[in-house]
């Protein structure tokens, strides 16, 4: 005897499944605007191409691309362009999904974490899990860009962030650990260590020594240069902090450098930039917002945001960016 609950529910997973496949031939059709490409590369015949597009057809009740002869190009009607974008949302939420059910099973929590944090930060949460909670998490060091695409595909299952400017993605949540401000690193021995601010314009004939591009450092230098109206002289980019204070203590250029990061070598000073609307250099933990940990992981979760609550205050804010490598 059938079991028809279980039987129903059969034919529509399958048929999500075919939809799926659907969707994932439409985007892929859409991109190679040729049939035989798209039936190469999934390994199926051209007419299952063919088929699943007028089942998508059939479906929304329209056209969805123009077909021109064998030698031409189709192309995307405007509800071809319309579905193709909600498309793209349903093929990578379907992607989301298996990652997060299969990461529920896990052990260890992957948790992105950007080279200054990792340094800066982190320390002060780690002292405080237990050891277990620590052996259980796993890092993965790399810049608030790269860090939050991860946290999005589900690469990672939370991430550190880095951030200046509000983030607009409705899907993810960002808890605020600190905010410090962006300042100027001087040798010690240089004329301007004397001084206790400086405004960036009057540092348009020093060159400076930088994070590369990838950094959220970069972005504001950028804004600042271009508010100013000066083209600074870049004759260094690197991705260690460390190099920056090296660098700027042998003389080779200033520095800029949130005071996130701690400068304890002597012969290095920091400036306060006095420039107006400066934006402050912001750490947060970032999460999707509907994710569900497995029972693993769950545990894991909760003690770190116990810690930083705790100890860091944060809030809860549900939009908030401007990412770079931190």
């Amino acid at each position: 005897m059938i079991n028809n609950s279980r039987f129903t529910q059969s034919i529509t997973i399958g048929r999500l499944l075919m939809n799926i496949k659907d969707i994932q031939y439409y985007i892929l059709l859409s991109e190679t605007k040729n049939f035989s490409d798209v039936a190469k590369y999934y390994h199926v015949s051209q007419p299952t191409i063919s088929a699943a597009l007028k089942r998508l057809e059939n479906e929304f009740g329209t056209q969805l691309v123009v077909r021109g002869n064998p030698h031409q190009a189709i192309a995307l009607t405007r509800t071809g362009e319309q579905l193709l974008a909600h498309a793209r949302e349903i093929a990578d939420h379907y992607q989301l999904a298996k990652i997060d059910i299969q990461n529920s099973q896990n052990h260890q929590l992957v948790v992105g974490m950007p080279p200054i944090i990792e340094t800066n930060y982190f320390p002060r949460i780690a002292e405080e899990l237990p050891a277990n909670v620590l052996m259980a998490i796993h890092t993965v060091e790399e810049g608030s860009i790269a860090a939050l695409k991860d946290l999005k595909s589900g690469q990672l299952d939370l991430s550190f962030l880095g951030y200046i400017e509000e983030i607009t993605d409705p899907t993810i949540d960002v808890y605020q650990i600190d905010q410090q401000p962006f300042t100027i690193l001087v040798p010690t021995a240089s004329e301007l260590a004397k001084r206790t601010s400086v405004s960036f314009q009057e540092l348009k004939s020093h060159p400076f020594v930088l994070f590369k591009d990838s950094f959220v450092h970069d972005r504001v230098f950028r804004q600042l240069a271009s508010a100013s109206h000066v083209r600074p002289k870049v004759v260094f980019r690197t991705n260690a902090a460390q190099s920056i204070l090296n660098m700027v203590a042998h003389g080779v250029g200033l520095g800029f450098l949130t005071s996130a990061i701690e400068v304890s070598d002597p012969r290095v000073n920091r400036i306060r930039l006095a420039d107006t609307d400066l934006p402050a250099f912001k750490i947060g933990l970032a999460f999707r917002r509907h994710t569900v940990f497995g029972e693993h992981l769950e545990p894991i979760v909760n003690q770190l945001r116990e810690i930083i609550q705790r100890n860091h205050k944060p809030g809860r804010i549900g939009n908030q960016s401007s990412h770079g490598r931190t």
